[in-house]
Order: C-alpha cells, then structure tokens, then sequence
C-alpha cells in the first residue's frame, strides 16, 4: 500500500462488486463504527478508496463526520461561521441556499458529491436567475467546501472551475441611471409631491437630493436632521425584520450631508405635518422615525419602488429605474458636472475612491455626444491648422 499508514481496512467481495469496511473510534461517543463503501468494479479501486479513509484516521480526521449530510454541514458551517455580525437579509440568503441544497441533494452525503452533480444542479438552478445571483451563491458553497477540505472530511473541491449559466440577463449598466433631463423631471415632480400624505414621493425627492441609500433613508430620525446647519448626519441602517437599527454598510457610510434650502423646507413642511397628525391621534412615536407612517409603521421597500415606478411614468422617463438606481444617478451627475471624485466619494460613503470611479464611470448619452464632439474637433483642428 501507498503511504505509511497500516493498512487495516476489510477488503470483500459482494454481489460481484468490491466493498472495504473501516473501524473506527467515534470522538464524540468513544464507540467504535464503520465506515463501508461497495460498488467498485475493480480490487484495486476498493484498496485505493480504502487507503485513503486509513490516512484520515491516521491524521486523527474525525471520520463521523465524513457520514454528513451534504445540507447537514452547510447548516453547521453557516451557523458557525456566518451568523454573528451579519444583517438579516445576508442570514436569509444562507439559510435560502440550505434550502436549495436540501432539495436538490435530499440524502446526499458530502464525501459523494461530484464535479459532474454540483454542474448539473447549477445548470438547474441557473435557469431562473442572473449571472450575478449565481456568483453569490456559488461563492456560498465554494467557501464551505474550502472548510470542508480543511477539516479533512473531503480531499476535492467540486465547485472548482464550475460553469455559471444564467437564464436571465443582469440589468446594464446603462439601465442603472436616468439621463439628466429625466432626473431632473424626477426632483420636481417628487418635490411638488411631497408632503405626509405621499411619504414616498417625499422619500423619493430626499434620495435625489443626496443620494442616501434606501435603508438609510428609512432609519432616519429627526434628530440627525440639523435645520440650522442644513445637514443630515448618516450613521443608522433599517434592515427588514429587525428589531432594532443597525449599522450603516460600512464604517465609512457614516457621514454628514449638506443639503439645500429647498430640500430643508420641504422637510420642516412635512415635519409640521407629520406633528399635527400624531397630536390628532395621541400617538407620540418613540422612534422619532422621519418617514414613520399614519400606520404607525416604516414604509417598504416595494410601496417606494411601486412610487418611483409612478412618478416616472408621470414625466415620461426614457427608463424604468429601482429606488437604489437614484443614488447611482445622484453620484453620476455630481461627477459629470466636476465635482472632485474625492468628495463625491465621501459624500457617497464609500470606503475607497476606486469605488465611485468603478461603479460611476458612467457617461449620460448628452455627455458622450460632448465628449465626442470634442474629440472630433481636436483632429479637425490639427487639419486646419496646417
């Protein structure tokens, strides 16, 4: 036998196939099991298989463990590794993807997935869904297989060099911004709209002025609006389902926001408002929530989005955009009027410049037109020049 192990696996023949039969010592009982696996065509196979669960118990691998379950152990892994810090909707995606698993490898230990079946499940479950969802769940599992490999409980990465085939295209680049004429028509419309009695279009008019996220927007408080200084300071996030706020993306998220004196009176306007309103009922709101609705509650995400999907109906944009897309198109037409990168960079809150410039390097169809105008003229010139 390979190695310097002792070879002590039973090695027998049933129903014209090779089967081994490994004993061991189960760490977490003190009792001793097997470990068989039948089904090769030829002795040497068997031997070789056999040998190698021989080395593992000779390294000391807990071999009880090479019996989990292929959903088994992503539960445990996430549960270990991916629970504590991480928002709610990030816990979910895991936990949805445990789901997957379960469903497509029911009774599957995770020592008998192949190359072959992970394909075939991807192929499958990329039917439905875009390239970049594909590349966050196979970065899910690929990051459990590693563990895996580590602890010993399996020797090959079957997610390596997978082939990701999405059934749906990602949304373009240029589908993420609105031109200039259409954003401009979206701050007026959004701001004549504004007021308690159309939350939305007052969240809306907010996020075109400063280009704050949707959970940003929705965890603010009104004592982090300064009426005096015409700022806004960012430093909470609401998640879905949470109890309480959280903190923003990143530490350099946090951030204080200048804002115009158009945009300030629209808020005191809609604080007033809000006011009367919860002085009729008697209901005075702990939270001290901005955008805290009649219903007592924080407006979702869908009711803004459905909002937004209105309000650009209303002025005939050339696209259909997400809420999130404002703040794309807010940093975009900040770049393309001049301001500094490094500004814009922190007014956005991201953590490095080479963020804004790689998310934001976006020209509107105007600007392009310019450029290229320009660049016409500058061979013209040397032309004529001569």
């Amino acid at each position: 036998m390979k190695g310097n192990c002792q070879f002590m696996a039973s090695i027998h023949k049933r129903n014209g196939k090779w089967e081994y039969r490994v004993s061991y010592k189960d760490p977490t009982t003190g009792k001793y099991r097997n470990r068989t696996k039948g089904g090769f065509v030829r002795k040497t196979e068997c031997e070789e298989a056999a040998r190698i669960i021989e080395m593992d118990k000779s390294n000391n691998v807990n071999l009880s463990k090479k019996e989990v379950l292929f959903s088994d152990y992503f539960k445990e892994w996430v549960d270990t590794y991916k629970i504590e810090g991480r928002s709610k909707s990030t816990v979910n995606r895991y936990y949805f993807t445990h789901k997957v698993i379960k469903e497509n490898f029911p009774d599957e230990r995770l020592i008998d997935v192949t190359k072959k079946e992970y394909q075939t499940f991807m192929n499958k479950f990329g039917k439905k869904r875009t390239l970049v969802t594909m590349q966050k769940y196979q970065s899910f599992i690929h990051q459990m297989v590693v563990e895996a490999i580590e602890e010993g409980i399996i020797h090959k990465d079957f997610t390596r060099s997978v082939e990701l085939i999405a059934g749906r295209d990602s949304k373009k680049e240029s589908d993420k911004f609105l031109e200039p004429d259409d954003y401009v028509n979206l701050i007026k419309i959004s701001k004549a709209k504004s007021g308690y009695s159309n939350i939305s279009a007052t969240m809306i008019y907010l996020a075109t002025e400063t280009g704050m996220r949707y959970e940003e927007i929705t965890a603010l408080t009104w004592d982090k609006i300064n009426f005096d200084d015409s700022t806004i300071r960012v430093d909470k996030a609401y998640r879905r389902d949470e109890i309480e706020l959280q903190k923003t993306k990143t530490p350099s998220s946090v951030r204080t926001l200048t804002i115009s004196d158009e945009c300030l009176d629209v808020l005191k306007n809609y604080k007033l408002e809000q006011q009367l309103y919860f002085k009729s009922i008697g209901y005075i709101d702990k939270g001290n929530f901005v955008f805290r609705t009649k219903y007592r509650t924080l407006v979702q995400s869908k009711t803004v989005n459905d909002s937004l999907k209105d309000l650009l109906t209303l002025i005939g944009a050339k696209k259909m955009v997400s809420f999130h897309d404002i703040r794309h198109t807010h940093i975009s037409y900040l770049m393309d009027s001049g301001m500094n990168p490094k500004f814009v960079s922190q007014h956005a809150g991201h953590k490095e410049l080479k963020t804004t410039l790689k998310y934001y390097t976006h020209l509107f169809n105007k600007t392009a037109l310019e450029q290229n105008n320009e660049l016409k003229d500058i061979f013209d010139n040397i032309t004529k020049e001569r």
